[in-house]
């Protein structure tokens, strides 16, 4: 079998759910956590393994040794995190909205293009079953017309 790739979750909390994924497969493992509240640890922990690492400081786990990081943090943060993972060539799967500015955005494209990394966004808000259910509601003429949803 090929070498398992390496997956780095910034974000305990939140990067819980995604750690339970890649557990679901043999081809990748989460070898290194990161979530400056220790106390988040406790729950993701029954997803990884003993080879897992665990830090408080980015720098630190940023230089682990992943192949791909999933970004799972504070989103108004993503793209700095991703930026720094794309140009130490590593790939960045963002679990949400990764920018606030448009130039933010750039910066994320460039990084990636630059560097050869991937570069992913996993928005998932869309599919949520509320807002799945106020597409119907729209759909079905309920609301009116809308002019601005968010």
């Amino acid at each position: 079998m090929d070498k398992k790739l390496r997956v780095g979750v910034f974000g305990a909390r939140r990067g819980c759910g995604i750690a339970q994924g890649i557990t679901l497969t043999e081809k990748a493992y989460i070898s290194a956590v990161c979530d400056y509240d220790e106390s988040t640890y406790e729950n993701i922990k029954k997803y990884c393994c003993e080879e897992t690492k665990f830090f408080t400081d980015f720098d630190e786990f940023i230089e682990s040794g992943m192949d791909a990081i999933v970004l799972t943090n504070f989103f108004h943060q993503h793209a700095k995190y991703a930026v720094i993972a794309l140009e130490k060539g590593i790939h960045v799967l963002s679990e949400t909205m990764p920018a606030v500015t448009m130039a933010e955005c750039v910066a994320i494209c460039r990084a990636s293009e630059k560097s050869g990394a991937i570069y992913m966004l996993a928005e998932n808000y869309p599919y949520m079953k509320f807002n799945q259910e106020m597409r119907r509601v729209y759909q079905r003429g309920d609301l009116g017309k809308v002019l601005f949803a968010e």
